[in-house]
């Protein structure tokens, strides 16, 4: 054969697969109606075409529809706009049939009528499948977006899926991405079999899905039907509660005041419940086990749990207490609102062997929390604090514009120094203590809270010591010299047998009605009043030997005033002076006691 023959070839064959390779604009109708006969024969989809057309045969034949829009039967779903790209099966279109081996939606707008949705027969339509042939293997969707509802939270945009489906006995495989509320979502594994689905067996599945701020994995068996049972594991991360929540519009009881969260372990999921019979919850760092479960009855599901660890750290669930103060150290006067950490319903039993709640440290507890729509319960059922026990009860709860407030709590046998020490104070005090507290308050702020608060309060300190102040050393210096006793009072210890302080509180302000300190030496009585609203003190400390000495008493009296972040101790200089008789003179004269007549002289 000639080289100008085979040129001539070679020309030809090129012309050829040029010819095929470039796209052809269809002006028949033919192949159009042939591929939307397809669509309606095996889907039940409806396919109109608004704009161009075109076929290309190589690399492999396709077909290209321009401004495209879908239905399916019912319109339970619509598309809009957008390009539709389909490839042949060479083999079948040698002969005359259109099949299609994938296809491909581009720009369009899929519109989704919840109501119809929701009353179609996703099963009764899968097992209709069973005995037609997979036409359409691979199914991609391109940026694209789907609505369901009114406004952004019923939409996502960005969408990018694909979908494989090489059989109706095969597993359905779909991986893609999407934006919703302005967050991306990533789903890298999605695997079901329709098949076992539609004939009431239990389908094995997969799910993969990283969203804002967290990840799902989940993996087990999925049967549908009027039973529906879903069993398999689970993890289930959150980097923030509170970025979760606010993403996604899902109300979880006191989300604002958690952090990073995970539930793991097997599950299971019905109609009415969602259970984990065995769960690890990881919480920050401290790892919780045992059981959780939400029911999904009523208008809004509840969170039940019993979960134990052997630390576990409370502190974020009490910075709105911490910010109870400002800066300047006045209570705060922003309004209280527990409508964020009150959403949905929350039952859940505590237990740790070692539990920090903000500066206490607990061991040994035992506590529950009740979450209800306006109200939070937190109660301490025991505790171990210090070589001793603690137990109460806190109720926050909203009551019109403001908020009520209730706690009742209980001590017994605390290590008094060792809890100062523990909280930063200064250890001017020791012994073991015991006691009771009842508050109760209401108002829009901390501050107007303080202001109505009431109740009462009680505490005894046994067998302790006061550390900075030797009374029983100014006692005995003070017959001597009185004034320089005003001096030296500071240092030293003095130790006592019991310490008692009751206080009755009304309108922010408690009033002593008891308070004694006894020691063999030295009994100390102390009045006044304590100003909660002011975070203040306005006290008298009446100090006398056990023994008196003299018909003078007290024998020094101490002013104890000023803020409780600042507080001043300062003897009484009236009572000190009066005892010395070179100032006596500055008081005026001492009035003379008036002679009586004796019942009995002596012989």
């Amino acid at each position: 054969m000639s080289r100008r023959v085979v040129l001539l070839l070679a020309l030809a064959a090129l012309a050829v697969l040029g010819t095929a390779a470039v796209p052809w604009t269809l002006t028949s109708g033919r192949l159009t109606a042939s591929i939307a006969r397809n669509l309606m024969d095996n889907y039940g989809v409806a396919m109109n075409v608004a704009g161009r057309s075109t076929i290309a045969f190589l690399p492999v034949p396709r077909v290209k529809f321009e401004d495209v829009s879908l239905a399916s039967a019912g319109r339970e779903v619509t598309t809009e706009g957008g390009t539709l790209r389909a490839e042949l099966r060479l083999w079948p279109l040698l002969v005359g049939r259109i099949e299609l081996s994938e296809a491909s939606l581009t720009d369009t707008r899929v519109q989704v009528a919840p109501e119809r949705a929701r009353a179609f027969d996703w099963v009764k339509a899968l097992a209709a499948r069973q005995d037609k042939p997979q036409d359409v293997p691979r199914l991609v969707l391109a940026a694209s977006s789907i609505r369901w509802a009114d406004g952004r939270d019923g939409q996502v945009e960005d969408v990018n899926a694909v979908m494989n489906w090489p059989d109706t006995s095969d597993t359905l495989d779909v991986v893609g991405s999407a934006t919703w509320r302005r967050e991306s979502v990533r789903i890298s594994q999605f695997s079901i079999q329709p098949s076992m689905l539609a004939s009431d067996r239990p389908s094995p599945f997969v799910i993969s899905a990283s969203l804002p701020s967290g990840r799902v994995a989940l993996s087990g068996e999925a049967q549908l039907g009027e039973d529906i049972r879903v069993t398999g594991q689970s993890t289930i991360h959150a980097a923030s509660i509170r970025d979760f929540s606010r993403w996604s519009g899902l109300d979880v009881p006191l989300g604002p005041m958690m952090q990073a969260l995970s539930v793991s372990g097997e599950f299971s999921l019905t109609r009415r419940r969602l259970s984990w019979p065995s769960v690890v919850v990881t919480l920050g760092s401290d790892r919780l086990e045992g059981t959780l479960s939400v029911r999904l009855e009523g208008e809004q599901p509840v969170i039940a749990g019993t979960l134990a660890a052997e630390t576990l750290d409370l502190s974020g669930f009490f910075e709105p207490f911490a910010e109870a103060r400002t800066y300047a150290g006045t209570w705060n006067e922003s309004a209280i609102s527990l409508a964020q950490s009150t959403r949905g319903n929350l039952d859940l039993r505590l237990s740790a062997t070692s539990a920090r709640l903000g500066a206490l440290k607990l061991s040994d507890m035992a506590a529950n929390v009740l979450v209800r729509p306006g109200q939070i319960e937190a109660s301490l059922g025991r505790a171990s604090f210090h070589d001793g026990s603690l137990k109460g009860r806190l109720i926050l709860a909203q009551a019109g514009t403001g908020t009520d407030v209730r706690t009742q709590a209980s001590f017994t046998g605390i290590d008094l120094g060792a809890f100062l020490s523990s909280i930063g104070e200064p250890r001017w005090i020791t012994g073991r203590a015991q006691g009771q507290i009842q508050l109760e308050g209401s108002g829009e702020t901390v501050a107007q809270i303080v202001r109505q608060s009431q109740g009462r309060t009680s505490l005894t300190v046994k067998e302790g010591e006061l550390i900075g102040i030797g009374l029983n050393d100014v006692l005995r210096r003070i017959e001597k010299r009185p004034l320089a006793a005003s001096l030296d009072w500071q240092g030293g210890r003095t130790a006592f047998d019991t310490a008692q302080v009751g206080l009755t509180i009304n309108a922010g302000v408690g009033d002593i009605t008891e308070g004694r300190l006894t020691s063999p030496q030295v009994i100390t009585t102390l009045k006044g009043r304590v100003l909660l609203a002011e975070r203040s003190l306005d006290l008298k400390a009446m100090v006398d030997p056990a023994a008196p000495a003299t018909a003078i008493s007290p024998m020094i009296m101490f002013d104890v005033d000023g803020g409780w972040d600042s507080v001043r101790i300062t003897p009484d200089a009236k009572s000190l002076i009066q005892r010395s008789g070179a100032a006596k003179p500055l008081f005026g004269p001492v009035q003379a006691a008036k002679p009586t007549n004796p019942v009995a002289n002596a012989q």
